[in-house]
């Protein structure tokens, strides 16, 4: 008896430890100074608008009040900045362009390009029953909602985004019990967590290659794959995704300009995309993303070495480019960037 309370006693000190050194790591935030870092996801709308106010009342993003403005022609009209929640203010850019232009289909998970965008919930719940309050619908095909990990949603405008418990990345005591603490609640159908801390979490890609892509990604941007390699099939994936027979695989990689277990690409293939191609600048949705560097020709080299292809320059100003599958990126170097007061 004496033992076990022995090594019980030691098990608690080396947690509480665990614990006091990891503290800060759990504490998501940006990073400067770098050569890239990411900076916002650019999408077109009908509605800047209305699509602005689901993402604040729905998702916890914030008018941005002096901040940098993307565009995809240089005009600076219509555009409205949202800043994503977490990241002790100072999460990446949701940027919402005014487009008159209309897609003939609505947006699939399986659409090749820039298919979705998630943000992880500590009220998986709580954040469906605010979505459709706001204006968005489920896609996922659950029969109980009230004890699901994980939804696909659709904002206003019909573009998909994931909503999902939070992973223990980095694997530190905090973010494990928070992870736990979560998925007990959800499971049981527990009272929520007292503070729900939305946060944005990733990009999805969807490539006939993933493999391909993550490397182009991992080079051209110097960062690394995070996390394991995803093989998803079976009922889960087809009632989270709300495609049938649907076999997904794939990885994250790690966006720069963020601390570990920040934004990533998540970089997928299915076995069934749709015939939906990556959509052009002129498109409604999600169609660019857009980095901070610092140093603008160097970047463009770099990217261009790897496979991709430049598309148009605005001399010092910012840059268009391509990744070999076709998505659209847009560079600006942090010294350059304009600005505006609200």
């Amino acid at each position: 008896m004496k033992k076990l309370l022995i090594a019980i006693c030691i098990l608690i000190t080396g947690i509480s430890f665990w614990w006091a050194i990891t503290s800060s790591q759990s504490d998501y935030h940006k990073i400067d100074n770098i050569d890239f870092s990411y900076a916002t996801l650019i999408l077109n709308s009908p509605n800047p608008e209305r699509l602005s106010e689901f993402y604040r009342n729905a998702l916890g993003a914030q008018r941005s009040k002096e901040e940098a403005v993307w565009s995809l022609d240089g005009s600076i009209k219509s555009v409205i900045s949202l800043r994503t929640a977490g990241y002790d203010e100072q999460g990446p850019l949701l940027t919402i362009l005014k487009s008159d232009k209309s897609n003939i289909e609505s947006p699939l998970p399986n659409d090749l390009g820039y298919a979705h965008i998630c943000f992880e919930s500590d009220d998986i719940p709580g954040l469906i029953e605010q979505i459709l309050k706001n204006g968005g619908k489920i896609l996922s095909s659950f029969k109980d909602l009230e004890k699901v990990p994980a939804a696909y949603a659709t904002d206003p405008d019909g573009n998909v985004f994931e909503i999902h418990l939070p992973f223990p990345a980095p694997v530190t005591p905090r973010t494990i019990y928070r992870s736990l603490n979560s998925l007990v609640r959800i499971s049981f159908k527990l009272a929520p967590a007292k503070v729900d801390a939305i946060r944005f979490l990733h990009v999805n890609i969807n490539s006939t290659d993933w493999i391909k892509t993550m490397n182009f990604y991992t080079k051209a941007l110097g960062t690394s794959a995070t996390g394991f390699e995803r093989n998803y099939r079976g009922e889960f994936i087809e009632n989270l995704t709300g495609i049938n027979g649907a076999v997904v695989r794939g990885r994250h990689v790690e966006l720069p300009g963020y601390s570990e277990g920040g934004p990533t690409f998540e970089i997928f293939t299915y076995n069934k995309s749709s015939s939906k191609k990556p959509r052009t600048m002129t498109e409604m949705g999600f169609v660019a993303t857009g980095f901070q560097v610092q140093n603008l020709d160097t970047a463009i080299k770099k990217i261009i070495s790897e496979g991709g292809t430049l598309v148009s320059r605005r001399g010092s100003q910012s840059a268009i480019l391509k990744d070999i599958d076709g998505n659209i990126l847009i560079l600006a170097p942090k010294n350059k960037f304009l600005r505006i007061n609200r």
